[in-house]
């Protein structure tokens, strides 16, 4: 059975669903009939159904000098939609532009469990700039992304021609997969950090004037926060840090001189 849910996306509410429900089954009525038929008051007919013949789902002729209402083909309903798709999709870059365009004030946001790093990992691939910045671990991601869903994403970033940068851990993350390391073919930059930090840490992602912290295991938690100011500082902190990160070379001649000292 129709409800008055079942149409409240065409602007319907309950008295306007009731009188297309009862235009649509009796196939032509007059006010004063619409009123007997839903109980609603005659005068309240006439202006609830004026909205109707506005939306094109109901027409008006005539028997004598009566006016009868009659229901348009519910074909209109899939018009009337698509219709309003249009209208949405046409004015969806000034909403946009507005969006954010207000007082400077930042936005917070968490999530837990899974949908951390869902939303993290998903914000990533359809940032609005053509890169993006992270502190962070490739084993602690995998931990949580399995190394399909991980290559899909990477599929999806190349197509769209973003780009990612990344300082990790140094013990690791030294992954034979070339798919997860440095390569102009992946457009993926990777230094590591020039001393040990401790394993599990948080990872910072740095992004679309956004700053997204992710706990991938224990807590696991995600906290985006939305701020020129503090994404600025941050990727000022981040440029610091990777001048002075070591390449996989690096990292590679380090481990040899460590085993030849042993």
């Amino acid at each position: 059975m129709i409800t008055e849910n079942d149409l409240a996306a065409l602007g319907l509410n309950k008295n306007l669903t009731t009188l297309y429900l009862a235009v649509l089954k009796s196939g032509g009525q007059t006010a004063s009939q619409l009123a007997s038929t839903t109980g609603l008051n005659r005068s309240n007919v006439y202006a609830l159904m004026d909205q109707l013949v506005a939306k094109n789902m109901v027409s008006i002729d005539f028997l004598g000098s009566k006016r009868r209402y009659k229901a348009c083909d519910p074909e209109i309903i899939n018009r009337l939609i698509e219709d309003r798709l249009k209208s949405i999709k046409r004015i969806m870059p000034e909403l946009k532009a507005l969006y954010g365009s207000g007082p400077a004030n930042p936005r917070i946001s968490y999530y837990e469990g899974q949908a951390a790093s869902t939303t993290v990992f998903d914000e990533l691939i359809n940032i609005k700039g053509n890169s993006y910045r992270y502190f962070g671990s490739l084993d602690a991601q995998l931990a949580v992304e399995s190394h399909e869903s991980a290559r899909q994403a990477i599929k999806t970033r190349l197509q769209k021609g973003i780009k990612s940068r990344s300082i990790r851990t140094r013990d690791a993350d030294m992954d034979d997969d070339p798919i997860f390391m440095a390569s102009e073919q992946y457009l993926r930059e990777v230094r590591y950090f020039p001393k040990i930090i401790p394993p599990h840490s948080p990872d910072l992602y740095i992004y679309d004037q956004k700053v997204a912290i992710l706990v991938a295991g224990g807590e696991r938690f995600a906290l985006i926060i939305e701020s020129l100011e503090l994404s600025t500082l941050m990727g000022v902190i981040w440029d610091m840090i990777w001048d002075i990160s070591l390449t996989f070379e690096e990292v590679r001649k380090l481990k040899t001189v460590k085993v030849q000292g042993a």
